[in-house]
């Protein structure tokens, strides 16, 4: 059964920081700035025990501590899925154009007055300069972790955002109604 890419991506945070609860895994995402992820109970508790049904991982009970807390490790052939996951080619959902709800309300802001499409502008200008302002700062905060690899991340991240908000600028000046941030 092929995995999807969250879990993929929940079998390397176990292999990263393993053994682990499914909580920490869970935080992990939560604490994302990448809202793809889904931290929810209801996504990632059953996602853990398909996983560990298929052999990806296997799991332990943490004590007696009341609450049934496991922590779970990555299995043999859950780090061979892992590798057969991080090698090339990867698929076109992780090379092509991400999913962006900007760019989708871009194509039906004809419904909306000037004065509202004005409104939308402004508000997904001010919104994306308030989001590249908190990328840099994970960035920075990324730099004294001495983990090249989560300051690669969190760059990578953050010059994404950026490039959003300069193509959001063209928007807007296309549209002839120049962003607040220009």
């Amino acid at each position: 059964m092929e995995l999807t890419e969250l879990e993929h991506v929940a079998l390397a945070v176990i292999w990263r920081d393993g053994p682990c609860t499914p909580y920490h895994v869970r935080k992990q995402f939560l604490d994302s700035p990448t809202p793809r992820w889904s931290g929810s109970a209801g996504a990632l508790y059953p996602l853990m025990r398909r996983i560990e049904e298929q052999g990806l991982v296997t799991s332990q009970a943490a004590g007696d501590d009341g609450r049934g807390t496991r922590h779970y490790k990555v299995t043999p052939a859950g780090r061979g899925a892992l590798v057969r996951w991080l090698r090339p080619p990867l698929d076109a959902t992780a090379i092509g154009p991400i999913e962006d709800p900007i760019r989708t309300r871009l194509l039906f802001v004809g419904a909306l007055s000037p004065a509202a499409r004005r409104k939308f502008l402004d508000g997904v200008t001010r919104q994306l300069a308030e989001h590249v302002a908190e990328l840099q700062g994970i960035e920075e905060a990324m730099r004294v972790t001495q983990d090249p690899l989560l300051l690669l991340a969190a760059r990578g991240s953050h010059q994404v955002a950026r490039a959003r908000q300069r193509w959001f600028r063209d928007v807007c000046a296309t549209l002839g109604q120049p962003s607040a941030a220009s």
